[in-house]
């Protein structure tokens, strides 16, 4: 291999690798863009999470919960120590932060009946 030979290897090696880092800069540029998309709707869906938490919370807390049976104070307590007590799931663990609307409705069902005989 002569010199001019050598010479016009190394610039097209040099054009290649030149060729191939755009392409990864545009890719990571990309990707760049779907994380901060994903960010965003993670964003989104904590807060949309945390302020339904709070809508669950008022919704047991006016409820009263001191007005439930036994045996549904009992599933109560079940529920906030992690378990589902929900017929679907009955006994799984709860996922951290987990609520579940089966579990309310096994332990709330007819709340609304006692509290109209009660008064």
């Amino acid at each position: 291999m002569n010199d001019d030979q050598q010479r016009n290897s190394i610039y097209d090696n040099l054009a290649r690798l030149g060729n191939n880092l755009s392409e990864m800069t545009d890719e990571l540029a990309a990707l760049k863009a779907q994380l901060n998309t994903v960010l965003a709707q993670n964003a989104e869906l904590t807060i949309e999470n945390k302020h339904l938490q709070e809508a669950i919370k008022k919704l047991r807390d006016q409820r009263g919960e001191q007005q439930l049976s036994t045996g549904r104070r009992t599933l109560n307590e079940l529920y906030h120590q992690g378990f589902h007590v929900c017929r679907k799931h009955f006994g799984e663990r709860l996922a951290p932060n987990e609520s579940c609307i089966f579990c309310d409705e096994a332990i709330f069902s007819g709340m609304d009946g006692q509290q109209s005989k009660q008064g």
